[in-house]
């Protein structure tokens, strides 16, 4: 029997869908992309693929209200810096060190793995956490950070707010990256927050930004060519700069090891960035049992470095685990709250010990 309340909302999805749809009498490419089975061992990626495809307005609405309901389906209670009038939102151009640090601005194949920015939540909303992919011999890092924006990140803890077929493909000259949107809405879902939208804008210009290797790039999203007004509410005319580092990312984060990665027991070599009070941060190992949860390792530790606001501080925290049990156990690495205003910020890793 059909749900008179799921209709309506559903009719509502579509309407706004529609609205946000210039009907088009050509061929637009669109992006397809595969998502990975779940990975233990990250040792690899699977790489989202390109394919041409013809598309009528009623294609793309199908798109987009699949992005309504998966990406914007739980309606949040935070507030960002986007408002629902399309006024300004903080530009700073500096941004976290670790995902500008490479060889110059080439596009070539680098050694270094490329950073990938993901949604996840924070004390105060949804904030940005950074995983890293290994860059193949010969790949364009740009090709590479628009597939794996539409992919599903390694830690199931995050999310992306790009899917499939809303990015087309990037490029870059004259220090801006132009990025060709497909089917994503101008306007905010009305079950989206705007601190969720921002910060979703924001993924893309990380990443992308990170991909190029340089710290003064900006990110032009277009559409059909020409620059888009507005993405999920947020003005983007113009090319736009990354936010502060630290009113952006997560004031915590575990770079290494990697989700559901092996690692031999001994020395366990734990990293990230923080932006906590003075620096501060613990480690926790926890191994879950039939009985609940119980910590059997801890370690305080402090970042490099604390109190600007642009930037994130790296950090580095050494375990001994040579008299731990095989098996799987979860890292947690966790600050003061930088502002006072609620909980210290978490991190999490799944390791498996051997």
């Amino acid at each position: 029997m059909s749900d008179p309340v799921h209709d309506d909302r559903l009719r509502g999805l579509l309407s706004d869908a529609v609205s946000d749809i210039e009907p088009e009498n050509r061929l637009d490419e669109l992006r397809a992309s595969v998502h990975p089975s779940p990975r233990v061992v990250p040792m690899s990626r699977p790489r989202s693929w390109y394919a041409a495809a013809g598309i009528v307005a009623t294609a793309a609405v199908i798109g987009i209200v699949a992005y309504l309901t998966s990406v914007a389906g739980e309606k949040a209670t935070d507030l960002g810096p986007a408002t629902d009038s399309g006024t300004a939102v903080p530009s700073a151009t500096a941004t976290d060190p670790a995902a500008t640090q490479g060889p110059g601005s080439s596009t070539r194949a680098q050694a270094r793995p490329l950073a990938v920015y993901f949604l996840g939540h924070g004390p105060q909303g949804d904030v940005l956490y950074r995983e890293t992919v290994p860059l193949s011999s010969g790949e364009r890092p740009l090709d590479l950070a628009v597939s794996a924006l539409m992919d599903r990140p390694t830690d199931p803890d995050y999310r992306t707010g790009w899917y499939p077929g809303t990015l087309v493909s990037a490029s870059a000259k004259h220090g801006v990256v132009r990025v060709e949107l497909g089917p994503i809405p101008a306007g905010r879902p009305t079950s989206m927050s705007q601190r969720t939208a921002y910060e979703t804008v924001q993924q893309a210009v990380y990443t992308l930004q990170g991909a190029t290797g340089r710290r003064d790039i900006k990110v032009q999203f277009l559409r059909h060519g020409k620059p888009a007004p507005t993405i999920l509410g947020v003005p983007t005319t113009h090319p736009v700069g990354p936010g502060r580092a630290g009113d952006v990312l997560s004031k915590i984060n575990i770079g290494e090891p990697l989700e559901g990665q092996l690692v031999q027991a001994g020395r366990l070599v734990v990293s990230g960035t923080n932006n906590g009070v003075k620096g501060r941060l613990s480690i926790r190992l926890v191994r879950k049992s039939s009985s609940g949860e119980n910590t059997v390792l801890t370690r305080s530790g402090a970042a490099d470095g604390f109190g600007k606001r642009d930037r994130m501080y790296p950090w580095r925290v050494v375990l001994d685990t040579s008299d731990l049990p095989p098996g799987a156990y979860t890292l947690m690495a966790t600050n003061d709250d930088p502002g006072g205003r609620g909980d210290p910020a978490t991190d999490t890793r799944v390791v498996v010990l051997r």
